[in-house]
C-alpha cells in the first residue's frame, strides 16, 4: 500500500469563499482568466468530447450522471446511475425530462463514455463512466484547483495530482452543491443565449478573456474577438451556427461593434463573473470535503 502525505503546504487549511469574497479577491481575475483560456484550449482540442457539458442542459445531466458514478465508485450501496437515478438527481432543476435523460444515457453509451454495469436483473440498465470520461472530468476539476492556487497559493492542484482519489471524492460534493444552487440553473438574462447553448460557452469564454480597457461610462467594455469565422473553425460548427448565437446577444443590447471596435456590457462582464465565482465557490468548498473524506479513508488503512 503507497501511504499518501496530505500534510502538504497549505493543504489542510486550504480556504473556502463566498462568491462576494471571491469576485473581490486582487487575484481573482487572474484565476479567471487561466481557467478561461485551460477551457478554451481543451474545448479546441477536443470539440466532440466538450459538447456534453458545453450548454446548461447537458452539463446538469452530464454531472449528475457523473455524481452518481463517483459516489457509487466510493460506497457500491449508494445508487448507481441509471437513467432513473439521474433523472431523480436532477428533476428539481426542470431542464430534461425522463425521456430526454434516457435517450442522452444511450447517447453516451453509444459514443464509449459510459458503459453498463454488469447486473443480476437485466431490465435494469445501470452504467459506469469509462476511464476516458474520468480522466477528462478530473482534469475539468484539476483546471478549477489550479485557478483557486493562484489566490491562494494552498496547493490544492499538487494534493489532488499526488492522490487522484480526492478528486473521486470532490466531485459529487461539488456536481451537487452546482445542481442545487438556482444562481447556476436560473441563468441571468445577460449570458442566458449563451449558456444554453453547445457553443455559447466557448463564445462567452470568448468574449471575455480579454479586455482592452476598463468599463466605459456607457456601459460597455471593449474586447479583443476573433471573426465569427475563426471561432466556428476552431470549435467545429458552421459560421452561421455562431453568427446567428452572436446576433442574439447583441439584439438583447450586451454585444454589438462600432469604430471603435468590438464590445460587451459591463454587465454581461459582471454576470460571468459571478457565474465563474459560483464555480469556483463550490469547488473550494467541494475540496475542502473531499480533503476529509480522504484522510478518514487513509486513516483507516
Amino acid at each position: 500500500m503507497t501511504q499518501v502525505d496530505l500534510a502538504t503546504p497549505n493543504s489542510q487549511t486550504a480556504p473556502a469563499y463566498t462568491i462576494e469574497e471571491l469576485v473581490d479577491l486582487p487575484g481573482f481575475l487572474e484565476c479567471l482568466a487561466f481557467c478561461n483560456q485551460q477551457l478554451l484550449t481543451l474545448h479546441r482540442q477536443m470539440p466532440r468530447e466538450v459538447r456534453y457539458v458545453a450548454d446548461l442542459r447537458r452539463w446538469i445531466m452530464t454531472h449528475g450522471a457523473l455524481a452518481l458514478h463517483f459516489s457509487h465508485l466510493v460506497d457500491p450501496s449508494l445508487p448507481a446511475l441509471s437513467a432513473s437515478n439521474l433523472f431523480r438527481e436532477i428533476a428539481h432543476t426542470n431542464v430534461a425530462s425522463p425521456n430526454t435523460v434516457a435517450s442522452f444515457l444511450k447517447e453516451l453509451h453509444a459514443r464509449g463514455y459510459i458503459a453498463l454495469l454488469p447486473k443480476a436483473d437485466q431490465r435494469v440498465r445501470a452504467y459506469r463512466m469509462t476511464e476516458f470520461s474520468e480522466k477528462m472530468f478530473y482534469l475539468y476539476l484539476q483546471i478549477s484547483l489550479q485557478g483557486l492556487d493562484l489566490i491562494d497559493g494552498a496547493g490544492r492542484a499538487d494534493v489532488a495530482s499526488s492522490d487522484p482519489r480526492i478528486l473521486t471524492y470532490m466531485h459529487p460534493f461539488f456536481a451537487r452543491r452546482m445542481l442545487h444552487d438556482p444562481i447556476y440553473y436560473a441563468s441571468s438574462p445577460s449570458i442566458a443565449p449563451l449558456i444554453n447553448t453547445t457553443i455559447g460557452i466557448s463564445i462567452l469564454n470568448e468574449m471575455t478573456r480579454a479586455q482592452k480597457e476598463s468599463p466605459s461610462d456607457n456601459g460597455r467594455v471593449y474586447i479583443h474577438l476573433g471573426s465569427a469565422s475563426t471561432m466556428a473553425k476552431h470549435y467545429g460548427v458552421s459560421r452561421g451556427n455562431v453568427a446567428r448565437l452572436l446576433a442574439k446577444v447583441q439584439e438583447a443590447g450586451h454585444y454589438g461593434q462600432n469604430d471603435r471596435g468590438t464590445w460587451v456590457s459591463t454587465q454581461l462582464l459582471r454576470d460571468h463573473h459571478r457565474l465563474q465565482a459560483l464555480k469556483m465557490s463550490h469547488s473550494a468548498s467541494a475540496y475542502a470535503e473531499a480533503y476529509q473524506q480522504r484522510a478518514k479513508e487513509i486513516s483507516r488503512q
